[in-house]
């Protein structure tokens, strides 16, 4: 699309996350919390989470774990999730926002990088996901902007399950959509077609220090490009009924 809406006045955002990954064994949520509640100061919690009661070298053997949140700070409309390798910054909803999310990742990750961690920078990403309301599931389909034949079937109004990956030079995107989802929104439970949009950058920073130095010209290409799949996903009808906005 040539010209994204700058705001919706219907936001179907139930989910924001950026992550970053670290190569290495250094169990990160050892460390970064307190380091965070001593550099953040007032305000700041930090509280354990599940996978935190499964041992570290469990932990590190699982692929399915090695990457599971283990502390989670929290600060104003912000949370910050930590693993053994990874640290994720999520908002709280209503969504504040991209200027000021993006904001907050960048501070976070130059406080970061003032710590002398080794661990090389594998990959950071950027994903939304977006709840589309509509009752069933060929209204959920329809506000989609996709056809789907397999076989003899034409799909129009059965549950759909699709997960698509699409690299483009340095950028790997993962374009989930999937019928018959259930959230919040507003505090209201809402049902509809669910669609999450995964960016993922490969990069090989040396460590969190340099990441912070370089992050903010690609973070923000990173959540254009992001966006830019959204709404690529959805039909004219479908962004109309959101109440966008044009610069």
């Amino acid at each position: 699309m040539a010209n994204l809406p700058k705001t919706l006045e219907h936001e179907p955002l139930v989910d924001a996350v950026f992550e970053v990954r670290l190569s290495g064994s250094l169990p990160l949520a050892d460390i970064l919390p307190g380091f965070l509640l001593h550099d953040i100061g007032g305000g700041t919690t930090v509280s354990r989470l599940p996978a935190a009661e499964i041992p570290f070298p469990m932990r590190k053997e699982d692929p399915n774990l090695q990457f599971a949140p283990i502390q989670r700070v929290e600060v104003d409309d912000f949370f910050i999730l930590i693993g053994d390798r990874n640290v994720i910054v999520s908002c709280k909803l209503p969504y504040p926002k991209w200027p000021r999310f993006r904001r907050f990742i960048l501070e976070t990750i130059a406080r970061l990088g003032k710590l002398d961690l080794i661990g090389a920078i594998e990959r950071y990403s950027v994903k939304y996901v977006n709840l589309i309301q509509a009752p069933t599931f060929q209204d959920q389909i329809r506000k989609i902007s996709m056809d789907i034949k397999l076989g003899d079937v034409e799909v129009s109004s059965e549950h759909v399950t699709l997960q698509v990956h699409r690299r483009e030079e340095d950028v790997v995107h993962i374009l989930s959509v999937s019928t018959g989802a259930h959230g919040k929104i507003d505090g209201r439970s809402v049902s509809g077609v669910l669609v999450d949009i995964d960016s993922i950058r490969n990069v090989n920073f040396p460590d969190l220090k340099t990441l912070s130095i370089e992050l903010e010209p690609g973070l923000e290409s990173l959540r254009q490009a992001n966006k830019e799949k959204f709404f690529a996903c959805l039909t004219e009808e479908t962004i109309s009924g959101m109440g966008p906005t044009y610069e």
